[in-house]
C-alpha cells in the first residue's frame, strides 16, 4: 500500500494557492476524517482509492516557517509515508507565470538532500502534464523545478530539513497572482495529485540532473517525452547558478554529490548535464559518474541512447 501526504496551509494571507486547490479536491472527491488532527484540522482521506491511501492534511501556518514544530510532527503521523507534497505557491522576481511545477528539497550549500522517489516525482510531473491537456488549460506550462528548500528563507539552517523522515516534494502554481487564483489551474493540481502513483511500476531510467536554469526545459522535457529507449525518471536537479554558487567546481565537493545520490531511493543509473555546464563542474560530475560507475552524457542527447 503507497501512502501521499499532500500538506495545505489554509491561511490564505501566507499562501494563496493552497486553499484553491484544497476547495477543489473536497468539490472533486468525498473526503472522510481518519481521527487524526493537525492544527486543529481532521486529517483526511479518499477512501474510494485502491491501493493507495492519499492523506490531506491542513495546517495553520506554512511547513517551511515552522520547520522544527512540523517535522517531528509529520515523523510521528506519517513517518511511514513514501512522499509528503506541499502544495504551495510559486513567485520570484524572474520567475515564469502560468505554471505548474513539480521540485524536490535540497540545500547544496549544506550538502542536504531530501530523500526522493524519482518514480514520484516523475509520476506527479506526468499526472500534472496530463491533466493540463485534459483541461485545455494551454497557457499553462509544466516544470520540473531546480532543487532547492524554501525553509532557509524562513532561518532555518539548510540542514534541518533532513529531519523530516519520508521524502518531500513541493508541487506548486506560480508565479503571479492571477495564476494562484486561477480556478482550472487549481482543478488541474486537485485532480493530479490523486494520481502520483499511477506511474509508478513503470519501467524508468533513474538520472540526476546537473546544470541548466531554475526551469531547465530541456530536463522537463526528457521527463515529459516519451522516447524509444527508457524513459527518464529525474529527481534532484543541480542548477548552475547554486553549482557556482556552493563551489561545486571543487573535488571536496564530491562528498555532498554522493549525498545526493544516496538520497535518491534505488540510486541512479546515469548523470545527464546541460550543455552549457563549464568544464570544471562538469569534471566533478564525471568523477561521480566513474566512482558510480554509470554513464554521463547531455541532456539533449538521449533520445538517441
Amino acid at each position: 500500500m503507497r501512502r501521499a501526504v499532500f500538506i495545505f496551509c489554509v491561511d490564505r494571507e501566507k499562501d494563496p494557492v493552497a486553499g484553491h486547490v484544497l476547495n477543489a479536491i473536497m468539490t472533486g472527491c468525498t473526503l472522510v476524517s481518519t481521527g487524526l488532527e493537525i492544527d486543529g484540522h481532521p486529517v483526511l482521506e479518499d477512501p474510494g482509492l485502491r491501493d493507495t491511501i492519499v492523506s490531506i492534511v491542513r495546517t495553520n501556518e506554512v511547513v517551511s516557517n515552522d520547520y522544527a514544530r512540523y517535522a517531528p510532527l509529520f515523523n510521528e503521523r506519517f513517518g511511514d509515508a513514501d512522499v509528503i507534497g506541499i502544495v504551495r505557491w510559486h513567485e520570484g522576481a524572474n520567475a515564469p507565470n502560468a505554471i505548474f511545477s513539480v521540485q524536490t528539497t535540497g540545500d547544496l550549500a549544506t550538502g542536504t538532500f531530501s530523500k526522493v522517489d524519482p518514480r514520484i516525482t516523475r509520476g506527479l510531473l506526468l499526472a500534472i502534464e496530463a491533466e493540463r491537456v485534459t483541461s485545455d488549460l494551454h497557457n499553462f506550462r509544466t516544470y520540473l523545478e531546480a532543487t532547492h528548500w524554501s525553509g532557509v528563507k524562513a532561518g532555518y539552517a539548510g540542514t534541518c530539513l533532513a529531519d523530516l523522515r519520508p521524502s518531500a516534494i513541493d508541487v506548486e502554481i506560480g508565479s503571479s497572482p492571477g495564476d494562484w487564483a486561477n480556478p482550472h489551474a487549481a482543478r488541474v493540481l486537485a485532480r493530479a495529485l490523486l494520481h502520483t502513483f499511477d506511474r509508478m511500476d513503470e519501467p524508468v531510467r533513474s538520472v540526476l540532473c546537473v546544470g541548466g536554469v531554475h526551469f531547465e526545459p530541456s530536463f522537463t522535457t526528457a521527463v515529459l517525452q516519451s522516447f524509444d529507449n527508457l524513459p527518464i525518471a529525474a529527481s534532484h536537479v543541480l542548477p548552475n547558478h547554486w553549482l557556482v554558487s556552493g563551489g561545486y567546481d571543487h573535488e571536496s565537493r564530491l562528498i555532498n554529490l554522493r549525498a545526493c545520490v544516496d538520497s535518491i531511493v534505488g540510486g541512479i543509473e546515469a548523470i545527464v548535464y546541460h550543455d552549457k555546464l563549464k568544464a570544471p563542474y562538469k569534471a566533478v560530475a564525471r568523477l561521480l559518474a566513474e566512482e558510480l560507475g554509470v554513464p554521463m552524457f547531455r541532456i539533449n542527447s538521449y533520445a538517441r541512447l
